[in-house]
């Protein structure tokens, strides 16, 4: 059989889209490979929803209709997706406007203290995360032709804004929270979301009788990122170097 003709029949339900759309850094690669190997996908291409990262900057954080038209686009693109531009605030809210059936997964940390340790240790192996100018300097993810502020800047903006500086605790822990207990409010009672601990082998049975699905494995299977090596000047890193987990 060809390997293309294995990789169709791999999918075992593609009529369901599922988003995950914890924060970055939250073990939503663990998730969505967990996912992907229960039979579910496609999944969505990289480092493609990346680079919408400056047009919601300019748009206002989602308000601007071409953007919102460019998010929708991409979203049909596959059935399974994670990490940007699905993590980020208010996003979630354009997508459920749009599939109020699809499944939706929050993933989650221990503690919020666990997930600001998970976010500023990777980030600081690719950049210098002391300032906004500092992290504006390292060139990542996004062409070298986007007359843009650098991937880092963009994304703390969205997440971190406000804070005089890009990796101040509080500001980003009160940004981890807020999105998260936005997300669970809105969502309390509708049996189409999920809130999902990859630490937890408990959660990997509460994912598969969400999904539907048996499996013969008991837990979830855990993406470490590969040691980074800031590649600055390039045009990006491929992808197997930037599971943002």
């Amino acid at each position: 059989m060809q390997e293309d003709d294995k990789k169709k029949q791999k999918y075992k339900i593609e009529k369901d889209k599922i988003f995950c759309i914890g924060y970055n850094k939250s073990g939503s690669t663990s998730l969505v490979y967990s996912i992907h190997e229960l039979g579910f996908g496609p999944l969505m291409g990289f480092p493609a929803g990346e680079t919408l990262l400056p047009s919601i900057v300019k748009s206002n954080l989602c308000s601007d209709d071409t953007f919102t038209e460019s998010l929708l686009e991409f979203s049909e693109t596959a059935n399974l997706f994670k990490d940007i531009p699905f993590s980020l605030p208010n996003i979630w809210k354009i997508i459920y406007a749009k599939y109020p059936s699809a499944k939706f997964i929050l993933s989650v940390r221990d503690s919020p203290e666990q997930w600001f340790t998970s976010i500023t240790n990777f980030h600081g192996k690719i950049t210098t995360i002391t300032s906004w100018s500092a992290i504006n300097e390292t060139i990542y993810c996004y062409p070298k032709k986007l007359k843009t502020n650098s991937f880092f800047h963009d994304y703390m903006t969205i997440i971190n804004g406000n804070s005089k500086e890009p990796y101040n605790k509080t500001t980003l822990i009160a940004s981890y929270n807020k999105h998260n207990d936005e997300v669970i409010t809105f969502f309390k009672d509708k049996p189409n979301f999920i809130t999902i601990n990859v630490a937890k082998d408990s959660d990997y049975q509460k994912l598969c009788k969400f999904l539907d699905v048996k499996s013969e494995l008991t837990k979830f299977l855990h993406m470490q990122s590969d040691t980074i090596k800031p590649k600055v000047g390039t045009e990006t890193l491929p992808y197997n170097q930037r599971n943002l987990i």
